[in-house]
């Protein structure tokens, strides 16, 4: 029996189509909060497969791992020593684990406690995959991309900081999804391994942009703005929280965000779509679902 966790995020929900898909006899638990969204989710499912559960609650997540032999933790890194203290409580012995390659960044405020979160995960016994995504996008619960679409689909002007050279390098959720359930399908190969996964190509933020306008079929006009007045702008929204600017990710705009993904091509047959095509996925997601 396996269990997950985060079934019903971003990357979750596209996890949870590619279980239905390749693996329909699965023995799997999905543990949600009370609160989440599980719509999306058969009925079979719903009354058979899910476990409700606080993951901050060490005493509720030992009886959901109750008869679990394996654990893939895609909800937030952060609870992941909540997952590791139930899973040494009960004897649960292989965990897949998803990080972030944001761990990497010099600019992000969370990048040293990612790293030490990863050190306790190694340290701990247990028998461990890691895997990194990139930025993540699929739909309207990406915490970035969909932002730009939204503004983008508004804005015939638009602002770009610098010449917007900075390399990003984002993963589709489909993608990472696939690769999560081959490494967990191959588990003796990936026993104690660590993979970080991207998108196809490194784009610069500039192409970035300029693809989400082709993907929407509307003309933009970029105008380029000064990274030092950017950074003054960040720092003011850093006490006037919006969601879209702030000045860590002014200055992670300048910073490159390409990653290797070779092992993951090696080993799981690891093989992701380009930013142009998973951005008219997303978008086709967006408008769907009346966003834009």
């Amino acid at each position: 029996m396996i269990l997950i966790t985060g079934i019903t995020g971003l990357t979750g929900r596209f996890l949870y189509e590619e279980i239905k898909h390749r693996m329909p006899n699965l023995e799997v638990k999905y543990l949600v909060r009370n609160n989440s969204n599980i719509s999306f989710m058969s009925k079979e499912d719903i009354d058979n497969r899910i476990v409700f559960a606080n993951i901050e609650n060490i005493n509720e997540l030992e009886q959901a791992f109750e008869s679990v032999e394996m654990i893939i933790h895609l909800a937030y890194i952060t609870n992941s020593e909540y997952v590791t203290e139930a899973c040494l409580r009960k004897g649960v012995k292989r965990v897949f684990f998803v990080n972030t390659t944001g761990m990497y960044s010099k600019y992000k405020a969370y990048a040293k406690m990612y790293i030490e979160l990863e050190k306790k995960m190694k340290s701990s016994g247990l028998i461990y995959t890691i895997i990194r995504p990139t930025m993540i996008y699929g739909n309207q619960q990406d915490v970035n991309i969909h932002k730009l679409v939204k503004l983008i689909n508004k804005c015939k002007l638009f602002p770009v900081i610098g010449k917007g050279s900075g390399l990003m390098h984002p993963i589709y959720a489909s993608d990472l999804a696939k690769v999560i359930l081959t490494a967990f399908e191959r588990e003796t190969v990936t026993r104690y391994k660590e993979y970080n996964v991207a998108g196809k190509y490194p784009i610069t933020y500039f192409n970035l942009l300029n693809e989400i306008s082709i993907a929407m079929q509307k003309k933009v006009f970029f105008i380029h703005i000064p990274y030092c007045f950017a950074l003054v702008v960040g720092k003011l929204a850093d006490y006037i929280p919006n969601g879209i600017i702030d000045y860590e990710k002014v200055k992670r705009l300048l910073e490159d965000k390409n990653f290797d993904y070779s092992l993951a091509a090696q080993e799981l047959d690891f093989n992701p779509i380009t930013f142009g095509e998973g951005i008219r996925l997303e978008v086709e997601s967006l408008r769907k679902a009346g966003m834009i």
